[in-house]
Formats: structure tokens, C-alpha cells, sequence
């Protein structure tokens, strides 16, 4: 595990995103929180202390962006292992406390005290930010991945519709299938064949086909609906409530408020 590819950091919008998140969530923390009775460090207050604070950040953060853009552009790191990862996050730490050691150390201040306790103050303020960061961009290059699955799939690829023992009793082009609607311990499976809508009732349930089938193909949109999201004409707004026309069909689905952020994207 710890030596399998991480590539939440390989694009420049990744990176450019962890360094913004880090240096506006620093600002904030530090003028807000004022952790280690940073704010007692000199005798200022206001606009004059928020400055001081936010320097902090900034110097920081400055690390964490020379070693994003500029170090791993003169070793040639393109993309890490995890344990490669770790080992980077140590250093982006190690240089931001070197840094802040050698612009605030005073004359006759010993450096190795003063650099543990940067080293010490870094890590606490940057790594909330940092997992942060990566846990956002995870969720965006997720959806992304998803959603370009499922721009890939051609209408002619056939899609397996399996029973309760999990044997495929219908197999459909993806273009073809409409959705599913749920009767009792059944599942009615709405299709086109030569332009004429068609059902099958296949044994099973809309809970155990939503497990088996792929979430960028078929959603779930109602305890007794799921549909083909190439199937969708539109989604319309009436009183307060959505509804999904289907492309070949008359049939209006509604979208139950629990299953409304599934849309969201699809809504928008």
C-alpha cells in the first residue's frame, strides 16, 4: 500500500489549489485563533497585527509553493509513490521552519532551539490545511474520473442486468435502456426495441441492482426509480419539486429530496 502511485498532486490546478487552501486557511486560523499566543508576540493590534500574522502564512506558504513548482521541476518529480509523498510533506515542513528560523532569528538567538520551534509551529498550522486540500481535490479528480467513464461509454455498449442471485437475465445497449421502476420484489426494466418502449420484470431489487450497476451510468433518483443518465431529456422544476422527462417516453420520474444532491450537477 505505501508504495502505490499518489497523484493527487501531478497537475498544476492541484497543486496551485493546495497552495491557495493552505495560505487562506493559515490566514484565517492564525488571525483567528491566534494559536501559541501568537498575538502577545509583539505589541501591536489591528489591521497592523493582522499583517504580521498573515506574514507568517506567507512566508510559509511560499515554501510550500518553491517546492511544488520549483523543486519538484528540478528533480523531475512528476508524480509520487505514497511513501514518496510522506517523504515530501516532510520536507515542504522542514524548509517552511527553515525559513521562518533564518528571517525571524535574532542576533545572538541559537538556531537549532529557535528552527524546532518552527519546525513544531509549522507542522501544527499546515497539516489540517494540507489534508484538507487533498481530501477536495481527491472528491473533484473522483468526479472527474466519473464523469469522463461515463462520456467514454457508447450508446451500443451493452449493459448486464442481473436477478437477486446476481445472474444476468438482460443484457441491453446502454442507449436503449430507459429505467428501472421498482414492483414489490421486482424490478421493471423500461427499454426501447425498434423505437417501441418495452419492459422486462426481472426478480430482484432497485437497493441490489443500484450495488451492481455503475454509479456513472444509472443513478438512483426515487425509493422506486433508477435511471439511465443518457436516458434524460431534461429535469424540470414544478412547485418546489423535480421531475425527470425521459427521451422516448411520456413518463414524468420524480426526484426525491434525499436523492437531490446526486443530481446536483445534472440539475445546475
Amino acid at each position: 500500500m505505501i508504495c502505490q502511485p499518489f497523484s493527487l498532486l501531478d497537475k498544476n490546478w492541484q497543486k496551485l489549489f493546495l497552495i491557495s487552501f493552505c495560505f487562506v486557511f493559515s490566514v484565517v486560523f492564525l488571525n483567528v485563533f491566534v494559536p501559541f499566543n501568537i498575538n502577545l508576540w509583539e505589541n501591536d493590534e489591528g489591521i497592523i497585527q493582522f499583517i504580521r500574522l498573515s506574514k507568517f502564512s506567507a512566508i510559509g506558504i511560499s515554501a510550500l509553493a518553491f517546492s511544488q513548482f520549483v523543486l519538484r521541476t528540478l528533480f523531475k518529480v512528476a508524480s509520487f509513490k505514497l511513501v514518496g509523498f510522506i517523504a515530501w510533506v516532510l520536507l515542504e515542513i522542514t524548509l517552511m521552519a527553515l525559513l521562518l528560523s533564518l528571517i525571524y532569528q535574532n542576533d545572538g538567538d541559537v538556531f537549532w532551539p529557535l528552527f524546532i520551534e518552527c519546525l513544531t509551529y509549522a507542522s501544527l498550522v499546515i497539516i489540517i490545511p494540507y489534508a484538507m486540500a487533498l481530501l477536495i481535490i481527491y472528491v473533484i479528480q473522483s468526479r472527474q474520473k466519473r464523469n469522463t467513464k461515463m462520456a467514454l461509454l457508447s450508446e451500443t455498449d451493452l449493459i448486464g442486468i442481473p436477478d437477486e442471485n446476481n445472474v444476468i437475465k438482460l443484457s441491453i445497449p446502454l442507449g436503449s435502456l430507459l429505467y428501472f421502476e421498482s414492483a414489490d420484489n421486482y424490478v421493471v426494466v423500461q427499454y426501447v426495441d425498434d423505437t417501441k418502449i418495452k419492459k422486462k420484470l426481472i426478480r430482484n431489487t432497485l437497493k441490489n441492482l443500484e450495488r451492481s450497476l455503475n454509479d456513472a451510468v444509472v443513478k438512483r433518483c426515487h425509493r422506486s426509480y433508477i435511471v439511465n443518465l443518457k436516458s434524460i431529456k431534461l429535469i424540470e422544476k414544478v412547485s418546489g419539486k423535480f421531475f425527470i422527462h425521459i427521451k422516448n417516453s411520456e413518463v414524468l420520474i420524480p426526484i426525491s429530496a434525499n436523492y437531490i444532491p446526486q443530481f446536483k450537477a445534472h440539475i445546475a
